[in-house]
């Protein structure tokens, strides 16, 4: 696959994410939340969505892992993976996210 191939999915896939609302407060995306580390194509193919949870017993993680996976089935092959180091915190919600939770 050419690497212009392998960046628009990369591409498409963080587009996608920031449509993909927190259950928990739905005026933030998971890109807002900042939960979303990172999105790679990885050597099988698969695009590969790292995740890190606000914290380790948050009740709404398999649910964000759920919508992530439907919101990028379209792009083809999917793995998520968990990070819990560094650890989730609030210094990670991105500037628009402080607004719009200003706003909420």
């Amino acid at each position: 696959m050419s690497d212009a191939v392998l960046a628009s999915r990369t591409d498409a896939a963080w587009r996608a994410l920031a449509d993909v609302l927190d259950p928990e407060v739905p005026v933030l995306s998971v890109l807002d939340l900042g939960i979303v580390r990172d999105v790679i194509e990885a050597g099988d193919g698969a695009l590969e969505v790292t995740l890190t949870p606000t914290y380790s017993g948050c009740p709404a993680t398999e649910a964000i892992e759920a919508v992530v996976l439907a919101a990028l089935q379209p792009l083809g092959p999917l793995r998520i993976k968990t990070r819990w180091a560094p650890a989730w915190t609030t210094d990670r919600i991105s500037e628009e996210g402080k607004r719009k939770l200003r706003e909420y």
